[in-house]
Formats: structure tokens, C-alpha cells, sequence
């Protein structure tokens, strides 16, 4: 079924709660910013998602206005496109348009606050018991020239930084963070096919990237 229908069957009080609910998370199926799992726990701001219907409407309501404005944002970026192949024959779409699109990031007037509520969940969930740790730099295959064995530390110290001040960080860290990010995709790189020995790296990458994208928190969301 489409948004407008599960959106119709979430606001309709007549049906039972547990039908509006199963609705909702359809329409979290359909769009969602951060992942299932974090564009739900943000909804869950609204109130007890489990109980209540009027917090079901509220979180719907959220859910929506990131979904207009991401509809927006990709109209406003076809219509440059289109502007860009008839006046400067650009084929290729800008790679700052491509990040701003498809980067993790929450659009909208709620972008802050969710991307500080997502960096803050995925850092609970790296300290949760049995999460898998970060690989030792001294068992990565084919180490390059001029790798940084403090790399991941570095950039746990930013992202910790950026949940410390309450979702911002400095210009200049932020500077250091895309550029950690940068080291941090080729390690990425050079394990793939090591199974899960690079999914803690995955999940520092994905911190790192929501806070590049937080619109209150980040002036470097196009400059990676």
C-alpha cells in the first residue's frame, strides 16, 4: 500500500491500536532517514509508540514533514541538473549534490535533533555488551604507507566531542573528521571480504557521516 493509505489507516481512531501501529511502521518501511531502527527510536521522542495513539499521529506528523522536505530538496537538485546538462553540458551529478542526497541525514526542521539522537544511539550501541570491537590495526591486511594506527581512536574522541556539546562540534574538528573519514573508507576498503572484522569500523564511519550531515551541528555537510 502506498504512504497516503497507511497514513490514513495511523490517524483513523476507529481502528484498533495495533492496526494504526503496524501502519506506522509501514510507513517507516517506505522512508527511512536513518535506517528502521533509528528513524523509529527518533519517533519514539513522540511518546510510548507502543500504547499510544495520539503519540502514533505525532510521530506520523514528524515523519512527514522530513518526507516533504526531502521531496523538495530532490526536485530543487533535478531542476539544477536538468539547468546544469542544457548550460554547462554536466553529465555527471556533482558529488556534493550526490552526499547531500544520499548521505545519512534527516531533512527537514527536525535535522538536528535527529542526527543528534542518531549519533547518540549508534554510541550506545557500540558500548552495549558483546558489541564487536574495533579491528587491531596491526591485523589489517596490507597496511599502506603513512597509515594512522590511532585513526579510530581519533575519531571516537570527535564523535564523542560532538555528544559531549550537546550535538556541534568546532570547525576545525570537523575538519579533522571528514579527513579521518577519508582514512577511515580506505581501511574499510582494504578488509572488505574479512567478514564482520570491519563492522565496528562500518558503524564509527556511519557516527562520523551523521555528523557531517547534522544541519545544526555541521557547516561541513557538502564539503567531504
Amino acid at each position: 500500500m502506498s504512504h497516503t493509505v497507511h497514513a490514513r489507516r495511523v490517524r483513523d481512531p476507529a481502528l484498533p491500536f495495533g492496526h494504526r501501529r503496524s501502519a506506522l511502521r509501514s510507513i517507516v518501511v517506505l522512508y527511512r532517514p536513518f535506517g528502521f531502527n533509528g528513524t523509529w527510536s527518533f519517533l519514539s521522542r513522540t511518546g510510548d509508540l507502543r500504547r499510544d495513539g495520539d503519540a502514533l499521529v505525532r510521530a506520523l506528523a514528524k515523519l512527514e514533514l522530513s518526507r516533504a522536505a526531502a521531496m523538495a530538496e530532490r526536485a530543487e537538485v533535478a531542476e539544477r541538473r536538468r539547468a546544469e546538462k542544457h548550460l554547462e553540458h554536466r553529465r555527471q551529478p556533482r558529488a556534493a549534490d550526490v552526499r547531500f542526497l544520499l548521505g545519512p541525514r534527516w531533512p527537514g526542521p527536525d535535522g538536528h535533533a535527529a542526527a543528534a539522537h542518531e549519533v547518540a544511539r549508534l554510541w550506545r550501541e557500540r558500548g552495549r555488551p558483546g558489541a564487536l570491537p574495533l579491528p587491531d590495526p596491526d591485523a589489517l591486511p596490507l597496511p599502506g604507507p603513512g597509515a594512522d594506527p590511532g585513526l579510530d581512536e581519533e575519531l571516537c574522541a570527535h564523535v564523542a566531542a560532538y555528544l559531549e556539546a550537546g550535538g556541534h562540534l568546532e570547525q576545525d574538528r570537523l575538519e579533522l573528521l571528514a579527513d579521518g573519514l577519508r582514512g577511515l573508507n580506505r581501511r574499510i576498503a582494504r578488509l572488505s571480504g574479512a567478514g564482520r572484522g570491519c563492522v565496528a569500523l562500518v558503524g564509527l564511519r556511519r557516527m562520523g557521516e551523521v555528523v557531517l550531515g547534522d544541519p545544526g551541528g555541521s557547516s561541513l555537510r557538502h564539503a567531504r
